[in-house]
């Protein structure tokens, strides 16, 4: 592995010149998404919840919405900029019942135990997945519940209608993710919750299908696309002049309007368990 490839633990999008912004519309694009695995995960009123890669905060502060005053939020993030980022945030919002930690939650010191833990597109940037399920089901109190929402490429790219433009942009971003040495397939999660010695895990695929030039997946896919850009230039995927990267979502909404497809950019895979 050269010196500029990314190790398996790599945050991809560490690099990012915009990364502030992406989190922010990803967010948007995944809220309905998210609100349901919350609540599939049993997340209430009065629970302690520990947000695992809490980033810029945006799931603590749903997570803050469902349990309410009575309740508390966690959230845990490496990047001192993004927990700073997060705490004004939360400060500005009038989050009273969140707080933030920097650090790895592989051996960063929780005194307390949660009856959740909780973490949405964290799990593929762990070097040692196994490892941090066994310490994260440590902090669950009995009857806990451990929950992640997980990025599954395996349909990406994905269009009932040829839409040969489309297809090239998924296929780019999910050969990113393969040659940094990061796990996209959802599935891969079950056995991975067994061998940590968890107990057998509910498990659903939703996945993102938009059609029409208006789609905010488009938008998407063109924020990931120049966010990944230097990798995909350092792997040899393809050129600045191949990506066209500042006209990229103009010809995307311009082929969308010709074709009349339908597609699918990516799937998130729910995965949660309760610890008895």
């Amino acid at each position: 592995m050269s010196q500029d490839t990314p190790s398996p633990s790599d945050y991809l999008f560490a690099q990012a010149t915009d990364e502030v912004r992406r989190l922010k519309r990803q967010s948007e694009f995944f809220h309905r998404f998210t609100s349901a695995f919350l609540e599939s995960a049993g997340i209430t009123s009065g629970m302690k919840v520990l947000d695992v890669g809490t980033g810029i905060g945006d799931v603590a502060f749903m997570l803050a919405e469902r349990v309410g005053p009575r309740g508390t939020v966690v959230g845990v993030d490496m990047d001192p900029a993004m927990i700073a980022l997060a705490r004004q945030r939360a400060q500005a919002a009038g989050f009273a019942n969140v707080s933030f930690l920097q650090g790895d939650i592989g051996h960063l010191s929780l005194d307390d135990q949660f009856d959740a833990v909780v973490g949405r597109l964290v799990l593929m940037y762990m070097k040692d997945r196994v490892a941090v399920l066994r310490r994260l089901r440590q902090q669950l109190r009995p009857g806990g519940v451990l929950a992640f929402q997980e990025l599954d490429l395996a349909l990406a790219g994905t269009s009932l209608l040829p839409a040969p433009l489309f297809e090239q942009v998924g296929e780019r971003l999910t050969q990113v993710f393969r040659r940094a040495g990061l796990d996209t397939q959802g599935l891969n999660l079950f056995p991975l919750f067994l061998e940590a010695g968890l107990p057998t895990p509910e498990m659903e695929l939703i996945t993102t299908v938009g059609g029409g030039p208006d789609w905010s997946g488009y938008e998407q896919l063109v924020d990931i696309t120049k966010a990944l850009l230097p990798l995909i230039l350092t792997f040899g995927i393809a050129t600045e002049e191949e990506i066209q990267a500042e006209t990229l979502l103009q010809r995307l909404r311009e082929e969308a309007a010709a074709r009349q497809n339908v597609v699918m950019i990516h799937g998130l895979m729910n995965v949660r368990t309760r610890i008895a």
